[in-house]
């Protein structure tokens, strides 16, 4: 998975906190992250969840590995963590629709397509 285009290995949220291993990076990569908006997405790239409000509160490279970074954020104290979240919750709702729509667009195509084949085909048969 990523997060925001930098891989991840999980995240795992415990009240106002989130935490975040990710690998494969470096410390600036993590520091450069825009917390306040963190997308979640699978490898082939489709959006599993929008986290939002978030600050960063610690970064922790391990000793052995300096590409595996520990992220710690936390929720930012104004009140617009939660019409984030309802922003978020919209957003993941809307990309999963405009994969539907898509998924449905292409498949009236290759029926049209085929169509047109057909209608070719007999054309080529009535004036043979």
């Amino acid at each position: 998975m990523k997060i925001n285009d930098v891989k991840a290995l999980d995240y795992r949220t415990d009240g106002d906190l989130l935490t975040i291993p990710f690998a494969d990076t470096s410390v600036e990569a993590v520091l450069a992250l825009d917390a306040a908006v963190l997308t979640v997405k699978t490898d082939a790239g489709d959006t599993v969840e929008v986290l939002a409000g978030y600050a960063l509160k610690t970064a922790t490279v391990a000793a052995a590995d300096p590409t595996s970074v520990t992220a710690v954020y936390t929720r930012a104290v104004d009140g617009t963590a939660a019409a984030l979240d309802t922003i978020s919750d919209r957003l993941v709702q809307a990309e999963q629709e405009n994969k539907l729509l898509k998924a449905q667009v292409s498949a009236a195509t290759d029926q049209q397509s085929f169509y047109e084949d057909c209608i070719a085909e007999m054309a080529q048969i009535v004036y043979a």
